[in-house]
């Protein structure tokens, strides 16, 4: 991961980004999960004719516990960098999956939409540790090529941690895979 001078609302700041991730003058990040969450949410929102505030109170429990508006409005906005168990969250309060919430509107296969949080981050391991054993590669060097610390990739090929759509897609553009789609392919077999 790189640090980068991020331009608004953090100026003069360092934020920490994938080096396959990059920034616009606004501060957004490149990432089309952050955008097909974004749709997602603005479909379903438009779907139930809900303003904002009505909107993110679906993601909020009886004991009040939840997202709290500016997560929500963040996400809405392409500047927060969810994790699968807040797409979990969000998926679950909108009865929809989380496969639904990165594909945007791709074709995925049914299977997909029965993947939870656990289930994603199971099948993403075995889509790393696969690929790093086809390219007979040391754990230091995958690490190396999708961007990440050797100490995360250790917890993402063990399926362990919360697993964040930008460490998503910046592993999907390493291995030249469609950030959308990879984890809900049929070409990948199934882990274990």
């Amino acid at each position: 991961m790189d640090f980068q001078r991020v331009k608004g609302q953090t100026e003069g700041k360092f934020v920490r980004i994938h080096r396959f991730m990059k920034r616009d003058d606004q501060g957004v990040v490149d990432n089309p999960l952050r955008a097909n969450i974004a749709t997602a949410l603005e479909r379903e929102r438009a779907r139930r004719a809900l303003p904002h505030i009505r909107m993110a109170e679906l993601f909020r429990t009886v004991e009040g516990q939840g997202l709290a508006y500016r997560t929500y409005i963040q996400t809405m906005r392409q500047k927060n960098n969810v994790t699968l168990t807040t797409l979990q969250f969000m998926a679950s309060a909108m009865q929809m999956s989380i496969a639904e919430l990165l594909a945007g509107g791709k074709k995925i296969p049914e299977w997909a939409h029965r993947l939870d949080e656990t289930a994603i981050r199971e099948r993403l391991a075995h889509i790393i540790n696969t690929e790093r054993k086809r390219r007979n590669m040391l754990r230091y060097e995958m690490a190396e090529l999708i961007g990440v610390a050797e100490a995360t990739f250790m917890k993402l090929e063990r399926a362990n941690g919360n697993v964040s759509v930008d460490t998503i897609a910046a592993i999907a553009k390493a291995l030249k895979l469609d950030p959308a789609t990879f984890l809900f392919s049929d070409k990948v077999p199934a882990p274990g």
